[in-house]
């Protein structure tokens, strides 16, 4: 068990009292602080689990809760490793079918460990990526869709230059299929620092978003694989402007599943945020970085940063955000079943730390 349950019982005695099984602003419901960590990531699993993984030194650590993110378990040190990437959008991702839970992470390489029990012992990790260190810029995403398949993408070098790759898992995430490229800039590579995301959605199509760098312009790109189908489609760009930039923003964005096979997207653009459904205008949010999202009903909650602070919208981008925390950064955000309630996680602390704390709340 983790070494800091003591600390958590004597702080939020309250809120961490079991054991994981089975118009005006909305105030949080519960608050959960787990210090000197870092990265947190968030999953909600078939049977309606939430599940926390996150970094904590060279440690990786899983937690779950049974009653929607009110309250964690003792988390669960996964595994130990010491050149762990951590930071910048780096660190562990988790997804959970059931009693399957599988983390991935990049070391050197990009490696998946794996429980068949909800977390509480782990499997051997497996090693993702068939060529050694081609992961090594450590950005990366995963998804679970509905039936139990698995897909990991991430930025690979094993050509000398930055492109998409992507693996599937359909046992849940316990083996691995062969590597497969996802796209290629026609130019001399995608982006090379902004994380990518993968998402699947109730009905099992999988969309994969990058940043991409064609002749300057550093534009959020998508393509979607329909349920059933082996190839991706035509990758398309996102929104209605361009971003000409001679560097990387190191800011990924987050795709949103808004129905009807169809996806849509929060991405930052020279210091604006934005969202846009497929195919829709994009609507401006506001200023800032960081932007993640989920749909609640028919709505989406954004999140993302502003300054130092953390605020949220809805995706109608009208009015003014709401401010959530200070000192906040790199959110994450999951929806949980039938529109019953949304948790977030968040670092919170000085900036310089690399390690100053993650917060998780329930709304």
């Amino acid at each position: 068990m983790h070494s800091l349950f003591p600390l958590w019982s004597r702080c939020f005695a309250a809120a961490i009292a079991f054991t994981c099984g089975a118009a005006a602003a909305e105030l949080p419901a519960s608050r959960t602080e787990i210090p000197n960590a870092a990265q947190p990531q968030l999953a909600v699993g078939t049977d309606g689990r939430v599940w926390l993984a996150y970094g904590q030194a060279k440690d990786i650590y899983v937690a779950c809760s049974d009653d929607g993110g009110k309250s964690f378990a003792p988390a669960v040190k996964v595994a130990s490793a010491p050149t762990l990437m951590l930071g910048m959008r780096r660190g562990p991702r988790i997804v959970a079918h059931g009693d399957r839970v599988t983390v991935t992470a990049i070391t050197t390489e990009l490696i998946a460990f794996h429980s068949t029990d909800g977390g509480r012992t782990w499997l051997e990790p497996v090693t993702i990526n068939d060529v050694p260190t081609s992961a090594r810029e450590g950005l990366h995403d995963l998804a679970a869709g509905p039936d139990g398949r698995t897909f990991v993408t991430w930025l690979d070098l094993r050509n000398g230059k930055t492109e998409m790759f992507g693996a599937e898992s359909t046992d849940a995430g316990r083996t691995w299929g062969k590597n497969e490229p996802i796209y290629r800039s026609p130019d001399t590579s995608i982006c090379e620092c902004c994380h990518p995301t993968a998402l699947f959605d109730a009905q099992g199509n999988l969309a994969v978003m990058w940043r991409n760098s064609i002749e300057g312009s550093r534009d959020m790109w998508i393509t979607t694989r329909a349920h059933g189908a082996k190839q991706f489609a035509a990758a398309k760009k996102i929104g209605e402007g361009t971003w000409k930039l001679s560097g990387c923003p190191m800011d990924g964005g987050k795709i949103v599943a808004v129905g009807d096979g169809n996806f849509g997207s929060v991405w930052q653009r020279a210091g604006e945020v934005f969202f846009a459904r497929a195919g829709g205008a994009e609507v401006l949010l506001g200023n800032g970085k960081q932007p993640v999202a989920v749909a609640r009903g028919p709505e989406m909650f954004v999140l993302w940063q502003q300054g130092n602070d953390l605020v949220s919208a809805t995706g109608a981008g009208k009015g003014e955000p709401t401010k959530r925390a200070a000192d906040a950064r790199f959110a994450v955000v999951v929806s949980l079943p039938g529109n019953r309630g949304t948790v977030f996680a968040y670092e919170q602390g000085p900036a310089k730390e690399k390690q100053p704390g993650i917060v998780v709340e329930r709304l």
